[in-house]
């Protein structure tokens, strides 16, 4: 049992952890075996390495912690209830990723954990949106989608360019191949 000191120093650490979060997510580990946690953060490490942790929290200390992070609780207190465990992904990974890896999990181990809400780049999201979450396209699927975008003006504008030299060169080679012939 945490002492009040070793507890303060713990809601400190979390109110950090969580001003830098991209990802928080609550979830109820009842039915999860010793083994099945760990494989989820080997999954999760695997990935993500030292940006994303899997750990189980007192919901007072977690809800502290949220509070001083400046996360809106309002309404969304219905999540930390009954045994809570929270992943979450530093800002400098990607927390879709994070979440297929959890959903996958969810779906390999026919539902358990099972996740009760989750804060995204800092906007709750309940439990039962998971899935369509986790269909969201990576961060760097983003990024080459708006790449792909800024491109494709560009590409055009160049092939428009390129198209009215050749029409140039061709009237050209025409105008040449005339006055040749005379």
């Amino acid at each position: 049992m945490l002492k009040r000191p070793e507890k303060e120093q713990l809601v400190n650490e979390l109110t950090e952890t969580f001003k830098n979060s991209s990802l928080v997510l609550f979830a109820d580990f009842t039915g999860l075996t010793v083994a099945q946690m760990t494989k989820l953060r080997r999954a999760l490490r695997e990935k993500l390495g030292n940006d994303a942790r899997f750990t189980v929290v007192k919901n007072t200390l977690l809800r502290m912690a949220l509070k001083n992070a400046e996360y809106d609780l309002e309404g969304h207190d219905n999540a930390l209830f009954g045994p809570t465990a929270v992943l979450y992904v530093n800002a400098k990974a990607d927390p879709v990723e994070a979440i297929k890896i959890f959903y996958n999990f969810v779906k390999e181990n026919k539902g358990t954990p099972v996740c009760k809400g989750l804060y995204l780049e800092r906007k709750f999201f309940a439990g039962d949106q998971l899935e369509n979450l986790s269909k969201l396209p990576s961060r760097e699927q983003l990024l080459a989608m708006v790449v792909g975008g800024i491109q494709a003006p560009i590409r055009g504008l160049v092939n428009s360019l390129a198209g009215v030299l050749r029409s140039v060169l061709y009237a050209l080679n025409a105008i040449k191949e005339q006055k040749e012939k005379q």
